[in-house]
């Protein structure tokens, strides 16, 4: 009975250590699946990083690749460059050698002109660094070369145009040099003109003296024939004959009287001996106005004073046989009495006849020495 219970006490504690086996087996294959689960998602985490890593990896290796080859390239750069700057610093002295010399010249020319406009260049010079240039600061050194030489450029267009302005000045002051000399030579021509004026004025004053006496012989001579017919005046280079209208013409006629023609011939013998002339002669009136049949003929004093002037002008060329370009006539009417024309002797005194002589040549030299003074 003991032995049963024994039994059946073992067979029970096999039947719960069998079940407590068996949860634990059950237990260890769970936890056994959830580890081969861990370890797969792991394995696969791991391979995910592998993979990115050598995506990294690859890319690290293109990294490098382009790495170097802009290396080699900034060597091939820094190498160009190094001779570039070579070159630039040769040339860089090359010009500066030249402008220098362009430079120099220029001042020696400016200097020589400095009297007429004040200008005193400065000492143009290029600073250099004669230890070399450091290739990290090639950028700087490039900078101030481009600043030196950018300075030394505006100098030098300075100076260009300080120059320039003093050719300008000179350009001005020999334009007004030969101003001046054209105002030399003009005024050497107007002191010739006026001393051949005067020389001729003074052989025109001879003559005219000379005339004066002639005609003051011819008028003394009229006058103890025709009583005060004729006058003789002298304004300066001029004479002017004045001859009564009554005693050369009836009244409201431009016919010489018999009288008038007598007086008119020894008048035109004396004016033909006269050299180098010019004669005019003017007809005036008083101022009574044309009246009745004669307003016919003669409708105004205007008409009247010509038609004697040129009756008098006509029978001294045709008497003479002097040059009509040396005579000319004009009427004055009323316009220019000698006295007022207040009383009946005043208007006697009106009614004249004047020829006036003067030199031709005189008036012209006058004329062309009052263009040149302008």
């Amino acid at each position: 009975m003991k032995t049963i219970q024994l039994l059946c006490v073992m067979f029970m504690g096999t039947m719960v250590i069998g079940c407590m086996s068996q949860q634990a087996h059950e237990r260890a294959m769970e936890e056994l699946a959830s580890t081969q689960q861990n370890s797969t998602q792991e394995v696969e985490r791991l391979q995910q990083d592998i993979r990115e890593k050598e995506v990294a990896f690859s890319q690290l290796e293109e990294t490098l690749n382009e790495k170097e080859k802009t290396v080699a390239q900034l060597q091939e750069a820094n190498n160009d460059l190094e001779a570039t700057v070579e070159v630039q610093e040769q040339l860089k002295e090359k010009n500066l050698e030249a402008l220098k010399q362009e430079l120099q010249a220029l001042y020696s020319q400016v200097t020589g002109l400095g009297k007429l406009s004040g200008a005193t260049p400065a000492s143009y010079a290029v600073g250099m660094n004669e230890d070399g240039v450091d290739f990290d600061d090639l950028a700087k050194a490039f900078q101030n070369v481009r600043s030196t030489l950018a300075s030394q450029l505006n100098d030098f267009s300075q100076l260009r145009k300080q120059n320039e302005q003093l050719e300008e000045e000179m350009q001005k002051l020999e334009a007004r040099l030969r101003h001046v000399e054209h105002l030399k030579k003009e005024l050497e021509e107007v002191r010739a003109a006026r001393e051949a004026q005067e020389a001729q004025l003074a052989r025109v004053k001879g003559e005219v003296q000379t005339v004066g006496r002639e005609i003051d012989r011819i008028t003394k001579a009229l006058e103890e024939k025709f009583g005060k017919s004729l006058m003789v005046t002298q304004h300066q280079d001029r004479l002017v004959l004045t001859m009564l209208g009554q005693v050369l013409f009836d009244s409201g006629e431009a016919h010489l009287t018999p009288l008038g023609l007598d007086i008119m011939k020894q008048v035109g013998q004396v004016l033909a001996t006269l050299p180098n002339k010019n004669i005019q002669v003017e007809g005036h009136t008083d101022n009574n106005p044309i009246y009745g049949r004669l307003k016919q003929q003669y409708p105004t004093n205007w008409e009247l004073s010509t038609a004697r002037a040129t009756t008098v002008l006509r029978f001294l060329i045709e008497q003479t046989g002097m040059d009509p370009q040396e005579f000319a006539a004009t009427g004055y009417a009323d316009t220019r009495p000698a006295v007022p024309n207040d009383s009946e002797e005043g208007q006697a005194q009106n009614r004249r006849v004047e020829i006036v002589l003067y030199p031709e040549r005189v008036v012209q030299d006058n004329k062309a020495v009052a263009t040149l003074a302008q």
